[in-house]
């Protein structure tokens, strides 16, 4: 199946609204039955695997190897991941690599659906929209943000993936802001700036020098925060 964008798309339009400060949120950006149903590959086709920091190394452990742990096991895995956190980096969420060397397993429709932000035609917009014309491919990644989850304060600039312009495309029909789980800007010295909701079927791009993070989802969060998020980078996948 073929991941369509909105044919209303307009570059220009997107272009003037990026340029005021690199970062834009696209509204409907595809066609509402192609979001449907990447929400329910999302839903019930993707197996994610929780992702986080522990001592300044990255863990990765599949929803099954999670599921075999003792709750006493869990709590302290979580009190670990939190402690780092506490000291100003670390990470938990869910998530599936759908392109690059470490793919996981998953719904075709998610590879067609960086498949659609790889075409060159909508390249060359985002080329046109970032000023970065150095621009030649889009990775991209499922993620999962249960209850407990949360990215703390970051860039993603990363030079040896020649990251440009960052990506999200929400994909949570309803969202409630008192839930967390937004995407939280800051100044660099990091006074916070403004915070961005997920809105459904929109693609949120900004500049990766942008200081951001996901803030914890609460506990009282009715449902998962599901986004396909990723970079437009200078190098190939």
């Amino acid at each position: 199946m073929t991941v369509r964008i909105n044919p209303e798309f307009d570059t220009a339009n997107v272009r003037q609204h990026y340029q005021t400060d690199n970062r834009v949120k696209v509204h409907a950006f595809l066609q509402e039955e192609d979001a449907t149903s990447l929400l329910q590959a999302l839903t019930k086709e993707t197996e994610f695997a929780s992702a986080f920091n522990i001592d300044g190394a990255n863990g990765v452990l599949s929803d099954a190897e999670m599921r075999q742990l003792s709750a006493d096991d869990v709590q302290n895995l979580q009190q670990k991941i939190y402690q780092h956190a506490a000291e100003g980096a670390g990470f938990l969420y869910g998530r599936n690599n759908v392109t690059g060397p470490h793919r996981d397993p998953g719904p075709q429709l998610l590879a067609d659906f960086a498949a659609a932000l790889n075409d060159e035609k909508f390249l060359t917009a985002v080329r046109d929209i970032s000023g970065h014309h150095d621009i030649q491919a889009a990775s991209a990644q499922a993620t999962r943000y249960l209850p407990g989850n949360f990215l703390t304060r970051h860039n993603d600039l990363h030079p040896d993936e020649g990251r440009r312009v960052a990506y999200v495309m929400n994909l949570t029909p309803t969202w409630h802001p008192d839930w967390g789980g937004l995407l939280q800007f800051y100044q660099q010295d990091g006074t916070p700036r403004d915070a961005w909701t997920p809105l459904y079927n929109t693609l949120t791009l900004f500049d990766v020098t942008h200081v951001h993070a996901v803030t914890f989802v609460a506990p009282y969060a009715k449902v998962p925060r599901l986004s396909i998020t990723g970079w437009f980078r200078t190098k190939a996948l």
